[in-house]
């Protein structure tokens, strides 16, 4: 009888969790993580929900690019970050942003510039 009590409590807990306790997530990006592009002009980021992109960094070989953020922008699903010319090499692009709920999310992903334009 316990066993079944504890097993009915346990599957209300599941049943009650909604996505309002999720958290911001990036849900897509351009250039996509693990890909090889032609240097790209721009870095777009879209989230699972509206969020205040505060920082994104940009490093490759150890040398962080200089990578511009407006922290006074309003809230949104997705953003464009304009790049300076980016040399052949893998970017690490690490990424921190508040969620609608308050909550901070980041999260980092890659990608590799060619040595020659597709």
């Amino acid at each position: 009888m316990l066993k079944k009590v504890l097993a009915g409590i346990a599957a209300l807990g599941f049943l009650s969790a909604s996505p309002a306790f999720a958290h911001a997530a990036l849900k897509v990006s351009t250039p996509k993580g693990g890909t090889t592009v032609a240097a790209p002009q721009n870095l777009s980021l879209t989230f699972t929900e509206k969020v205040r992109l505060t920082a994104v960094k940009l490093t490759a070989a150890g040398k962080e690019t200089a990578v511009e953020t407006d922290r006074s922008a309003p809230a949104a699903e997705t953003f464009s970050v304009p790049l300076s010319t980016l040399a052949p090499g893998t970017y690490q692009v690490r990424w921190t942003a508040l969620g609608a709920d308050g909550h901070p999310a980041n999260g980092t992903f890659s990608f590799t510039v060619s040595s020659t334009a597709s």
